[in-house]
């Protein structure tokens, strides 16, 4: 949790203390390259925001200096590109820079009466560990073929070496799939609480926010409600137990036997996922990254 100490300084934002972690590549043939742009990933939205939000310190920094409550999907459309270009933009194009500027700010007090920064180095960490955990969930639910052990540990350094891309300090990162499921267990158990955030989300329906990018107004009038509600049950299935729990969501033997079908059918289409063009398996912003490393066939 977030606190006057956690707060950042300059010198763990410019200048990050040496520490001995085992970091991997995240350029092209790193697992990280090869499974973060996937767009299946996007299932995991508002499943990945949820956990995020469910920290006091985001909450309170969406509360107090985001359009999060009246336009939500406006977050998800601004954040993510710039996301995967912290993995798939050539590295002098300090993308992971700009990310971290744009949480500079952001700071206050939570409703838990905690000082908060969007750069407190557990606060940050928290957001990103919410992003490459996506690449292990979706393995270890959907995947044909499962990571090892070996590559477990290699995604972890994987995410040491993304995470240096921000620039901030390496005190709390760690290095192995061991010292992940530890601190995701523990966030989970002890860390995570329903912030005002996440009570609000889990009534996003009964409100009206904007349409995404792109999309009329008339036509999001029409598709806005069996959207949400897929959404939602999207987001509802992939959560973690103890975080289900957590928000009081309910889940039903009903829910779970629609699980059980959804799951079979994302194992089965794995198998097959490979045959598709690069173009129509990645995420845009990461298919120009593939594209510009001269990778695209395949």
């Amino acid at each position: 949790m977030t606190n006057d100490a956690d707060t950042v300084s300059e010198k763990s934002v410019s200048n990050p203390e040496p520490r001995t972690l085992r970091a991997a590549p995240i350029g092209p043939g790193s697992l990280t390259w090869l499974h973060f742009g996937d767009i299946r990933g996007l299932l995991y939205l508002a499943r990945a925001g949820t956990l995020q939000n469910m920290h006091p310190a985001v909450s309170g920094a969406l509360q107090d200096h985001s359009n999060f409550f009246t336009d939500p999907l406006d977050r998800l459309f601004r954040s993510l590109p710039p996301i995967y270009g912290v993995v798939y933009d050539r590295n002098d194009h300090g993308t992971g820079t700009l990310v971290r500027n744009f949480h500079t700010e952001l700071k206050g007090t939570d409703e838990t009466g905690r000082r908060y920064h969007a750069l407190a180095p557990d606060t940050f960490w928290w957001t990103h560990v919410t992003f490459f955990e996506v690449i292990l969930d979706f393995n270890e639910r959907f995947a044909y073929k499962k990571f090892t052990e070996e590559q477990k540990d290699q995604l972890v350094r994987e995410a040491v070496t993304w995470w240096r891309c921000y620039g901030l300090t390496d005190r709390p990162a760690f290095d192995n799939y061991a010292s992940f499921h530890a601190y995701w267990e523990d966030m989970l158990d002890n860390q995570l609480i329903n912030t005002h955030t996440t009570k609000w989300s889990t009534r996003v329906a009964e409100h009206r926010i904007a349409p995404p990018p792109k999309v009329p107004r008339w036509a999001w009038t029409l598709i806005s409600r069996p959207t949400v509600a897929a959404s939602n049950w999207i987001c509802k299935a992939l959560m973690p137990d103890k975080a289900r729990q957590t928000l009081e969501w309910e889940w039903t033997a009903r829910d779970e036997r629609i699980y059980v079908w959804f799951a079979r059918f994302l194992t089965l289409s794995d198998r097959f996922w490979h045959l598709l063009p690069l173009r129509a398996r990645y995420a845009p912003r990461a298919y120009a990254g593939i594209r510009n490393h001269g990778l695209e066939t395949g």
